[in-house]
């Protein structure tokens, strides 16, 4: 029997950097989220932690970085660790910063067929923007904060910052400028490294519908 594939709707990305959409007409839309996540293991995780919210960049809008703060601290509650009260110290301060990247021009790759057995047709230009989310947690210092207005997040006043106890990037890389479709995402797929050394940059293939991973690295991809 002959399988007809679905046709191909967005391009995969061949980049070091890079992250892979595939829209597959009639078939579910994948992502190739990237995550590099350093840890010191000298250090305690932490468990009761504050939340410090950097300004955004890319022009995003004050509403979605306040959507990508509650998804930030669900995926924290999921390993276990909650905000520390404010009259309390906390084990760590969680340096949050989201936002697009500057769009970039990347080789991309146009493929047909089932994603994980494409086959790469003749390679084009593309321009790219990264939409990520990066955590950075730190031993508690004294920091000059201001509440943010109607926020329950601190805006960083000074960069003043204690010894890093580990920090995770995570980031979806494809022409669109949006972050708001992408943290539920993000912040699941950040999940699994909060804390861990990931030893190198991983790459998770990801449903964009429910944010199941399908897979966690790019082997198949690459042998095509």
């Amino acid at each position: 029997m002959t399988a007809h594939p679905c046709p191909p709707r967005a391009a995969g990305l061949l980049a070091a950097a890079a992250v892979l959409v595939l829209s597959l007409a009639g078939c579910r839309t994948i992502h190739e989220v990237k995550i590099d996540a350093i840890s010191d293991p000298s250090k305690p995780t932490g468990t009761a932690y504050r939340l410090e919210v950097n300004e955004p960049t890319g022009g995003i809008e004050k509403e979605t970085i306040d959507q990508a703060a509650e998804g930030v601290r669900r995926a924290l509650a999921s390993k276990g660790m909650y905000e520390a009260p404010a009259n309390a110290k906390p084990d760590i301060v969680i340096f949050m910063e989201a936002g697009v990247g500057p769009g970039q021009m990347k080789i991309v790759y146009q493929s047909s067929g089932d994603p994980f057995g494409a086959e790469r047709r003749s390679p084009r230009p593309m321009l790219v923007h990264e939409k990520y989310i990066k955590l950075s947690a730190r031993e508690p210092v004294p920091v000059e904060t201001a509440p943010a207005t109607g926020s329950r997040d601190r805006r960083t006043k000074q960069s003043k910052q204690g010894a890093e106890v580990w920090n995770v990037h995570v980031g979806i890389e494809d022409p669109k400028k949006e972050l708001g479709p992408y943290i539920g995402i993000l912040t699941t797929a950040s999940v699994d490294y909060i804390g861990t050394n990931s030893g190198q940059e991983k790459t998770l293939i990801v449903d964009a519908q429910t944010g199941a991973v399908i897979k966690n690295d790019r082997q198949q991809f690459a042998s095509h």
